[in-house]
């Protein structure tokens, strides 16, 4: 019985499912005149189906362990992209993950529907998509404004806009992910760092700007606060974006554990705690990395950081406080995920 449950643990193990927000790979890391192998099966001996080039651009599956390795179920995408599209007809098959680059952003088939849906990028398992129609609004043939829906990564398909069922008509979207792609690029996706991403939150809340706010908080994760020094201690609260306003605008009085000292229910509104907080960025004194972050459960790229405002006076080293801002980054953006306050008052 027990070599029995051993067996079935390393079968489970060795199935455990990687990349699960990857929605599209493009083969990288091989050689200009080289290909990379199709399977019919997650391991290097099994009959090889076809060959993908290089920069081939696959939809993906899944993704799962087997030994050492990690392997990618993929699907032929017609992206147009005007690559060697000769693997089309008998790709579905497994490829070796250490030559993909993968992707969460692109046209995707949601299961029981038909239109034009764009997956604006994935995290946890969940993923931001947008109906290009209905979710997307473009005024003289730009997009100003994207507001996506929130779907199961196991209901989406990665696919490409020739995929979609045009009628006869070529582009059955209008070709709008292209504009989506320049939007994102220009304001949502971008290449500021963790720690900057960080200090301008705090500015935000340093502001009182509460739509600033929001728009830092992640979009599918949310936001967890406390008014204990640890997040896992009871009393953490969990906001999306939409919970977070509501409560901040409402001033409803909410319960975050046990006072450390007296011991009485500490019962505050949202922007009272949020309220304690707040301190000039311009007066940081210090910015400490932290590197044990634990307690937010299907976010993997995460970096926290705690920073510190000396206090005044002769006993000012030991009258300090400080902020801890915990991050996750999604899809090229770093959003907030966790917010609690430190302090040391002799």
């Amino acid at each position: 019985m027990k070599k029995l449950l051993i067996f079935i643990a390393l079968v489970t193990l060795a199935y455990a499912k990687y990349y699960p927000n990857a929605l599209f790979a493009k083969v990288s890391g091989i050689a200009s005149h080289d290909t990379l192998s199709v399977r019919a099966k997650p391991n290097w001996h099994s009959k090889k189906i076809t060959a993908l080039p290089p920069n081939a651009y696959v939809g993906v599956d899944e993704c799962v362990r087997m030994g050492r390795s990690n392997w990618c179920k993929v699907h032929a995408v017609n992206h147009n992209l005007g690559q060697d599209r000769g693997y089309d007809d008998r790709l579905s098959g497994w490829v070796n993950a250490r030559y993909l680059k993968f992707s969460s952003r692109g046209f995707v088939a949601i299961r029981g529907e038909k239109s034009c849906n764009y997956a604006i990028g994935c995290s946890g398992g969940r993923c931001r998509v947008a109906n290009v129609f209905d979710n997307v609004t473009i005024n003289n043939d730009r997009v100003v404004a994207i507001n996506p829906k929130s779907y199961s990564r196991r209901v989406l398909k990665g696919i490409g806009e020739l995929d979609i069922d045009s009628g006869g008509e070529g582009y059955p979207c209008n070709r709008r992910g292209v504009r989506i792609d320049i939007y994102l690029s220009k304001h949502h996706i971008n290449n500021i760092g963790a720690k900057s991403s960080a200090k301008s939150f705090l500015k935000a809340l340093e502001n009182q700007n509460l739509s600033e706010i929001k728009s830092f908080i992640h979009p599918i994760y949310g936001i967890t606060i406390t008014n204990k020094i640890s997040f896992a201690e009871p009393g953490a609260r969990h906001f999306s974006q939409k919970s977070f306003v509501k409560f901040y605008k409402s001033g409803t009085k909410l319960d975050w554990g046990r006072n450390y000292g007296s011991g009485e229910r500490v019962r505050k509104s949202l922007k009272s705690i949020i309220s304690q907080l707040i301190r000039p960025v311009s007066q940081i004194s210090k910015v400490s990395i932290l590197h044990r972050l634990k307690g937010f459960s299907g976010l993997t790229t995460l970096k926290g950081y705690e920073f510190f405002w000396q206090g005044k006076g002769r006993e000012a080293h030991y009258n300090w406080q400080g902020v801890v801002v915990i991050l996750a980054k999604d899809n090229g953006k770093w959003y907030i995920v966790g917010l609690l306050r430190d302090r040391w008052v002799i």
